[in-house]
């Protein structure tokens, strides 16, 4: 093989290697992420949709009673992987969302709390999604 051979197939598996990182790189946010395992609080749900949304919902207001400190949720939904709080006109809320090539899954806790830091309501909803 020529030194000519030699350095033009180099330069072709560079341009191949740069064109696969590029592509790679563009829709990474994309690839699937449901490999990772699901927190408790999420995991373990019925196949049945209605029927998940429900259990999910009985899981959280189980998990943080009405009364119950709001700090200590906060931190555990943080710990579990869902987003920083929001907040709006008092009410908060987090979530976790996980994708595949076609379904979406949204984990979404709601809830207010009184000026001492106490909840005084708690809500979860889960909301499967596929295209």
């Amino acid at each position: 093989m020529t030194r000519q051979v030699r350095a033009f197939l180099t330069v072709v598996a560079l341009i191949l290697v740069g064109a696969v990182s590029s592509i790679l790189t563009r829709y990474y946010d994309q690839l699937p992420n449901d490999t990772r395992p699901l927190p408790a609080l999420a995991a373990g749900l019925p196949a049945s949709n209605a029927t998940a949304r429900q259990d999910f919902a009985l899981r959280i207001r189980a998990r943080f009673p009405v009364g119950s400190d709001e700090r200590a949720l906060m931190l555990e939904l943080w710990a579990e992987g869902f987003d920083r709080p929001g907040q709006n006109d008092g009410r908060h809320w987090a979530s976790l969302e996980r994708h595949d090539l076609v379904c979406s899954k949204a984990w979404t806790v709601t809830w207010t709390a009184d000026d001492s830091g106490h909840l005084t309501a708690v809500e979860g909803t889960y909301i499967p999604s596929c295209s």
